[in-house]
């Protein structure tokens, strides 16, 4: 699968620091740093936004993706599932 070129912004006001993120993500982007989420290797996102469906502060923001794209990741993510499973 292509890696996504994207920039990930965490609101830092906003982080609640629960780790759900950092538990969630597949790809292990994120890391808690003093009680607050850092997207330490950007690079490894997929795209799957799971992490900013997880977090309950909303304090994920990813740009550089868009809905279409979002659903091509899906498809994929899928059968990588199946493939697993």
């Amino acid at each position: 699968m292509q890696r996504l070129i994207m920039d990930i912004f965490v609101d830092k006001d906003a982080c609640v620091g629960c780790g759900l993120c950092v538990k969630d993500c597949p790809m292990h982007v994120y890391e808690l740093q003093n009680s607050v989420s850092v997207p330490v290797r950007p690079n490894n996102c997929m795209g799957c936004l799971s992490c900013h469906e997880i977090c309950p502060a909303q304090a994920l923001e990813h740009r550089g993706i868009y809905p279409a794209r979002r659903h091509y990741i899906d498809i994929k993510v899928c059968e990588m599932l199946r493939k697993v499973i």
